[in-house]
């Protein structure tokens, strides 16, 4: 049963390519690959994918995690891999369901084949919704900072990616500021940066543009 429930999400699957992907972009200010600052790729990766480098477009054990947490408690958990975030967020829709679920995954494994890892953070980054009717980081580095997203810093990029968790509440900065210091705690924690870059970063004051003009 399980199996005919599958392929029947899948029948109204198509083929995708980088350039379908390209023409679902949300973002009107796409920002090339080799503009977007590794600092930013990395705390995307600490807080939303850890084992994205590792993984063919799906992670078994946050998917199990999630689906055992999910029977077990009350509160619900995801298991998303950036591409399917990705693929929900410009091939799929936000329906909590399994049908969406399988085609996420499906599509998901499909990035992973003709994308780089590079280009699967370039596409998310320019796509995810930061708050402020700003999609993606070229118009989310202005809208919060004043400044084009190759000028962020490393604290700046970890606010920024944490804001993607939760625009609504995040886009306060006393609530940003938190999330930020947990993201570089987990880019510490991983390798990405190091103890001196951590300090630095946590001491560093990131004030929004909304709080300085």
């Amino acid at each position: 049963m399980g199996s005919v429930f599958a392929i029947s999400s899948l029948k109204d699957t198509k083929v995708i390519n980088k350039e379908i992907l390209k023409e679902s972009y949300i973002s009107s200010e796409v920002v090339p690959d080799n503009e977007i600052p590794k600092y930013l790729k990395d705390a995307l990766v600490s807080i939303e994918d850890e084992r994205f480098y590792e993984h063919k477009g799906i992670d078994i054990i946050s998917l199990t995690r999630s689906l055992l947490h999910n029977i077990f408690s009350d509160t619900t958990q995801g298991g998303s891999t950036i591409e399917m975030q990705i693929s929900k967020n410009l091939l799929t829709s936000d329906d909590r369901n399994m049908k969406r679920k399988i085609k996420d995954i499906y599509y998901a494994t499909q990035m992973d084949k003709f994308m780089t890892k590079d280009e699967i953070l370039c596409t998310y980054l320019n796509n995810v919704y930061f708050g402020k009717s700003a999609y993606g980081v070229g118009k989310a580095s202005k809208v919060y900072f004043g400044k084009n997203v190759q000028d962020l810093t490393l604290a700046q990029s970890a606010m920024l990616v944490g804001i993607t968790n939760s625009p609504a509440k995040y886009k306060e900065h006393r609530e940003a500021k938190k999330r930020q210091e947990v993201i570089l705690y987990k880019m510490k924690e991983l390798g990405y940066i190091d103890e001196e870059e951590y300090s630095q970063a946590i001491s560093e004051n990131v004030p929004f543009k909304s709080e300085i003009e």
